[in-house]
């Protein structure tokens, strides 16, 4: 059931990725590679394997699609939370054996962007361009085949500060720009994409506690707060000691 047959017909389509930012520049990829199906044999193939193969890797032995693949550089962005989700194929022509199939891919990725603080409570997070996993040209510059189609959609607490190029469906950046697109043959010139969060002033208190929480927890952790602690049991048992000794004399 896992192997592919010799005379299997998948022809790759297009890879629509959409990335989600978050205000800390992690993001959630969401990826739709489109396929199309040519013969009954594979079409059997692709639903056997529907609903128990969750690995990318298997779905591109299966297809022999290079394509079907992160376009998240995972070395750049560690990724996590893996799914694979082949969605039901439709069929697209009532003759002949032809259906349309999408595996769509879903992860979260850490440290898509950089998060800089620019002053206080307020932070930037920019793009970094090896984080994107596509083609590039001679020049490092990101190169988005006939086939690819490249979605960043922001969420509404951040504010986009500097798109460049800016993206075919937005003519003036403008403060409520959350979706911003590029698709088709493009060539994305020295890549930039940064967005702003203003952090609240209680976003602000609960992250210092979160960052005091695991500052103490690290402390703990290592060599030295073990140290410390079996410094403080050791003279707590003397203080009890020589406090029982004082009473009996």
């Amino acid at each position: 059931m896992l192997a592919q047959p010799a005379n299997a017909a998948f022809v790759y389509d297009s890879a629509i990725v959409k990335i989600y930012p978050d205000k800390y520049g992690n993001a959630h990829v969401i990826e739709r590679i489109e396929l199309q199906i040519d013969d009954e044999a594979s079409a059997r193939l692709y639903d056997e394997n529907i609903a128990i193969t969750n690995d990318i890797t298997s779905w591109r032995t299966r297809t022999g699609i290079s394509e079907v693949r992160y376009h998240i550089n995972p070395n750049v962005a560690p990724i996590t939370n893996l799914r694979v989700i082949p969605q039901p194929k439709t069929r697209v022509n009532i003759i002949n054996p032809t259906y349309n199939a999408v595996l769509q891919i879903e992860y979260d990725a850490t440290g898509v962007f950089n998060r800089t603080q620019v002053k206080a409570r307020t932070y930037e997070c920019r793009l970094k361009k090896d984080a994107l996993y596509f083609s590039f040209n001679a020049k490092n510059d990101i190169v988005l085949e006939e086939t690819d189609h490249l979605y960043i959609i922001l969420p509404e607490d951040v504010v986009a500060v500097s798109v460049d190029p800016l993206a075919q469906n937005v003519d003036v950046l403008e403060e409520d720009s959350r979706e911003f697109f590029w698709r088709g043959k493009t060539i994305l010139q020295d890549f930039s994409f940064v967005y702003r969060h203003e952090e609240s002033m209680r976003d602000e208190v609960e992250s210092y506690f979160s960052r005091t929480r695991e500052m103490a927890y690290a402390f703990a952790s290592s060599a030295e707060g073990t140290y410390l602690a079996l410094m403080v049991l050791v003279m707590a048992v003397s203080f009890l000691l020589l406090k029982h000794r004082t009473r009996a004399k």
